[in-house]
């Protein structure tokens, strides 16, 4: 990653990634409990993709696992999903959905020595992608059947766990835009409306911070904390090469106006944060957030939440037990 002149005296260096993750694998001796939930409201075919599901995991020459796959069809039903699958004893709980579904079930597992498997049937899978999985149905269902796994880090907001990110601000605002007209526009012209929304209302929030023992004050449009070091710069801008580094990333813009908003978030989608000067960024383990204001709407990992302030961000290191592919070889 290049090298960045953080603004923020107080962050700390992030950790240099040595090895891979510290993994372990499924005893042998007894069948692998694997219980898939399927979030019907991450795709159309939800059944479709319960099928090839099941015939994944039926597979010949395939070590024995017993599988469970349902389909939850309303939002609603997902915790209980969970819940259930964890009191039947499984092994391993397997999401299938966007980075929200597995949030939302990773929230559940935290903490627990129940694995946490993930079907990326979303649009971007940006978990699925950093933990290096396949993208494909039937070989994420072979990495989760080989029972291999390693614990990772996950960041928390309030007692909220997330395995990506959390923002207030413009981005929360986006999101909060983007799913009221989702429903009649669908997923993309929903985000260039919402996009354009937020910069005409352009909201400015007062924010008062402790960052590591340090009160600052600043005056930001958008705050961005990450779980783990996020790529700043091009080729790996918003990817993470480790989930368990121990450290949040923080990303703060100072009070500008629109045209500055709108130039920094171009240079951040072109991997080049170095030439935005309104953005201060840093890492860190801890975080705490206060803000006149009673209420502030929260974007934790893609899904929208209203929390009473102070927000209290920490990393909770090697909280969550996930399936891995097995290590890359070398070219």
């Amino acid at each position: 990653m290049t090298d960045i002149k953080w603004k923020m005296e107080n962050g700390i260096n992030p950790p240099a990634p040595s090895g891979d993750l510290q993994v372990s694998s499924h005893q042998p001796g007894r069948a692998l409990k694997v219980h898939c939930i399927i979030n019907s409201h991450s795709g159309a075919g939800a059944a479709a993709y319960r099928t090839a599901v099941e015939q994944a995991f039926a597979a010949p020459n395939r070590q024995p696992v017993e599988s469970v796959v349902e389909v939850c069809k309303r939002p609603r039903d997902l915790l209980a999903l969970v819940r259930g699958a964890v009191d039947a004893g499984a092994d391993i709980v397997a999401a299938g959905g966007g980075d929200g579904t597995v949030s939302t079930v990773a929230n559940l597992l935290v903490g627990t020595p129940v694995a946490l498997g993930v079907l990326p049937l979303g649009t971007l899978n940006h978990f699925a992608k950093d933990l290096g999985l396949p993208l494909d149905l039937r070989g994420a269902v072979e990495v989760i059947c080989r029972g291999r796994t390693a614990s990772v880090d996950v960041g928390e907001v309030n007692g909220h766990c997330f395995v990506n990110n959390s923002s207030i601000g413009a981005y929360s605002e986006m999101i909060r835009i983007r799913e009221r007209w989702r429903p009649k526009l669908g997923k993309w012209l929903a985000l260039v409306i919402s996009a354009i929304t937020v910069i005409r209302r352009f909201p400015i929030l007062r924010l008062d911070l402790e960052v590591e023992g340090r009160r600052l004050r600043r005056f930001s449009p958008l705050l961005f904390v990450g779980n783990n070091v996020y790529g700043l710069e091009w080729p790996d801008m918003g990817a993470r090469q480790r989930l368990d580094q121990g450290c949040l990333t923080l990303l703060l813009m100072r009070e500008a106006s629109r045209l500055a908003l709108l130039r920094s978030a171009l240079r951040v989608l072109r991997g080049q944060l170095h030439l935005a000067p309104e953005i201060e960024a840093s890492y860190l383990k801890s975080l705490t957030v206060r803000s006149h204001r009673s209420r502030l709407r929260v974007a934790v990992d893609g899904e929208m939440l209203t929390l009473k302030p102070p927000l209290h961000y920490r990393i909770r290191p090697q909280a969550l037990t996930v399936c891995v592919p097995p290590p890359r070889q070398p070219a």
